[in-house]
């Protein structure tokens, strides 16, 4: 798997219409910039096909399911990645901005849970599993103390005003998988490469 940049800007000021992000994320990605995440070649994949999956996402206030084509490559390592920009979590249904959304709904208060169900057209237990998936991460992003002091409202607000792009990378480098991602990445896929210019917007300098 490798993730393109899509989200080069604040997610607040994001217009969240994923067919037209999808179509950018693909057209300032060229191949030749691309590197392995095994072997970290680069510029030398090859197109290897494509297959279809459906990401259900939240434009003009309702939940729409799109239907996106997603590219694969493969290296001369031999091991073949999708294409994956950073709204759509890997191993999930739910675009990451709808996700974001919703959990901004719980966490701020805005609504009940009752209530975000009606919203989302989703299941109590979807949130709660989104909930505890986003504080372990949160943990896991700034540290026992850091993570203490910094409530998951306003740790979602830096997320929401924030270059997203850049924690998603830095994100990926400390861990080795997607922000909200609840499923490991596969064999082929080891920690990513990253230069010194890559480090967090508001939180590490790793």
């Amino acid at each position: 798997m490798i993730r393109l940049n899509a989200l080069d800007c604040k997610l607040k000021n994001t217009i969240l219409y994923i067919k037209k992000l999808y179509r950018q994320s693909l057209q300032l990605n060229p191949l030749f910039l691309l590197a392995c995440p095994y072997c970290g070649a680069k510029g030398a994949c090859k197109k290897r096909g494509s297959y279809e999956r459906s990401l259900v996402t939240f434009p003009d206030g309702k939940p729409e399911v799109l239907r996106l084509k997603i590219p694969r490559v493969q290296y001369p390592c031999g091991k073949s990645h999708a294409l994956l920009p950073e709204f759509i979590v890997p191993y999930f249904s739910y675009s990451l901005p709808m996700i974001l959304m919703l959990l901004s709904d719980y966490f701020h208060r805005r609504l009940t849970v009752c209530g975000i169900c009606e919203k989302y057209m989703v299941s109590p237990p979807l949130i709660y599993r989104l909930k505890k998936q986003f504080l372990l991460h949160k943990k896991q992003w700034l540290g026992a103390l850091r993570d203490m002091e910094l409530s998951p409202p306003d740790f979602m607000e830096e997320l929401l005003t924030s270059f997203y792009a850049r924690f998603q990378n830095a994100f990926l480098r400390l861990t080795t998988y997607s922000f909200l991602q609840s499923h490991k990445n596969p064999a082929n896929c080891s920690r990513p490469r990253f230069g010194p210019a890559d480090t967090c917007p508001f939180c590490h300098n790793l």
